[in-house]
């Protein structure tokens, strides 16, 4: 199963934490093998601006911003998805006319496109993929999913379960 998930989730690498965000998912998924972790290359980017923020309040050094992004780069089994290929970007644009934020636009079309699973604590993301965009979604990838971390423990466990009925 290939997961996605939102840039919140690795804040912090930066050492920033993001409040409903639950990083301690990442340890979890990335010692399941049956998991391929992914992320957006424009997390990237949205790692470098907020900890541009955090440096100029004087919360964090460059050091920290720097050490945390280089993390996430050399970090194996997980991978960097570019969203700048027409796919993607399309299906950006098309999520824009009804989202503000075009960088959550990029990463959602980037997991949808790529992905099984998009974890994120994002409700509005999460409306719109049940109403407006469902039809859309269900048309690129029949399978797609966006879950919080709450909802990805519980399939977690599920999976575990039915596995260890299959044992017995």
């Amino acid at each position: 199963m290939k997961i996605l998930f939102d840039s919140s989730y690795f804040f912090p690498l930066i050492k920033v934490m993001v409040e409903k965000s639950s990083p301690e998912i990442l340890s979890l998924i990335y010692q399941k093998k049956s998991f391929e972790l992914q992320f957006s290359s424009i997390t990237l980017f949205e790692l470098s601006a907020k900890g541009a923020i955090m440096i100029k309040s004087g919360k964090l050094t460059s050091n920290d911003v720097i050490d945390g992004i280089n993390a996430l780069l050399n970090w194996k089994n997980i991978s960097s998805i570019n969203p700048w290929n027409g796919e993607i970007q399309r299906l950006a644009f098309d999520f824009r006319i009804d989202h503000s934020d075009y960088i959550d636009c990029l990463i959602l079309a980037s997991a949808i496109i790529h992905a099984n699973v998009f974890v994120s604590e994002d409700t509005i993301l999460k409306k719109l993929l049940k109403t407006k965009w469902l039809d859309k979604v269900r048309n690129i990838n029949i399978d797609f999913e966006m879950l919080n971390t709450h909802q990805l423990k519980e399939k977690i466990n599920k999976a575990k379960e039915n596995s260890e009925e299959l044992k017995t």
